[in-house]
């Protein structure tokens, strides 16, 4: 199981015990590709960064009071860990102590890595800036996937821990507005899961009001603007490997048994009290 886990993607980029969040190698289903040819890709999101982490603010504390991050000081990391390690003891069915310890590991590799970057970054080297590489753009894109990385993990550990089956209220009549029925949806919800290698976001959208999915490749490839993630799922292989080895249907059944609608009906409620139709374009 050891040598399946280390197949990973994201074990591949930082294991419990390395201090490197991104190695020179990306693991895909195609097979192994340097860095470079992840860089040379064309993407990155970066930008997008600023649309999720502002709506992250505004509705974190209201969603996941019990896991607030504690704000950074002056002259500090700005980054804290949450802490979501009620989830090892809360016996979820499908989801082993084991998986969601390893995976918090990783997630605490993300918190390290956008501190040192954001460190970094105060110091940059801003000589002999170049597209095709120079030190200040492999900061700047390895932040955009460290901090992604970071907060879209934040996203769905709080989204777990719950009794799954039917949401109620404002997210469900969101769901059937959009996609015709809960069960509709959540046949949508795993299909997505399946045909994606990194996340499946359901955000409510600001500028158009209305509960929509997108799939991301990457922490940092495709992040939708203009959207509050309220139902996030990783599809990443180290989300499953210890429990399922590469069987992600299994993995996405228990999932959708452990999902915490009431969570993601307090994400909604905060994220409508942003400005309807906002549009962050003008």
């Amino acid at each position: 199981m050891n040598a399946l886990i280390e197949c990973c993607t994201e074990e591949k980029r930082m294991s419990s015990n390395e201090k490197e969040l991104v190695g020179n190698f990306e693991l895909t289903k195609q097979g192994v590709i340097t860095r470079r040819e992840v860089l040379m890709m064309g993407a990155v999101a970066a930008t997008s960064i600023a649309s999720v982490n502002a709506a992250v603010a505004a509705t974190s504390a209201a969603a996941s009071s019990s896991v607030a991050a504690a704000p950074a000081a002056a002259g500090k990391d700005p980054y804290t860990a949450k802490d979501f390690s009620a989830l090892v003891s809360k016996n979820m069915e499908g989801l082993s102590p084991s998986q969601i310890e390893q995976h918090l590991k990783l997630y605490k590799g993300y918190v390290t890595k956008s501190n040192e970057i954001y460190n970094q970054l105060k110091t940059a080297d801003l000589t002999n800036p170049n597209a095709t590489y120079s030190p200040l753009r492999e900061l700047l894109v390895e932040q955009s996937f460290a901090v992604n990385g970071m907060v879209y993990h934040e996203f769905y550990f709080g989204n777990l821990g719950g009794t799954g089956g039917d949401p109620t209220g404002d997210v469900k009549a969101a769901l059937e507005e959009r996609y015709g029925s809960t069960g509709k949806f959540m046949d949508f919800l795993k299909a997505s899961g399946k045909c994606m290698r990194g996340w499946v976001v359901v955000g409510y959208n600001t500028r158009g009001n209305h509960i929509d999915t997108f799939g991301l490749d990457m922490h940092n490839m495709w992040s939708p603007q203009n959207v509050v993630p309220l139902l996030v799922l990783d599809v990443y292989e180290h989300a499953y490997m210890v429990d399922y080895g590469i069987d992600r249907a299994k993995y996405l059944d228990a999932f959708a048994k452990n999902l915490d609608w009431q969570v993601v009906a307090k994400r909604l409620a905060a994220t409508k009290k942003l400005v309807s139709g906002a549009d962050t374009t003008v």
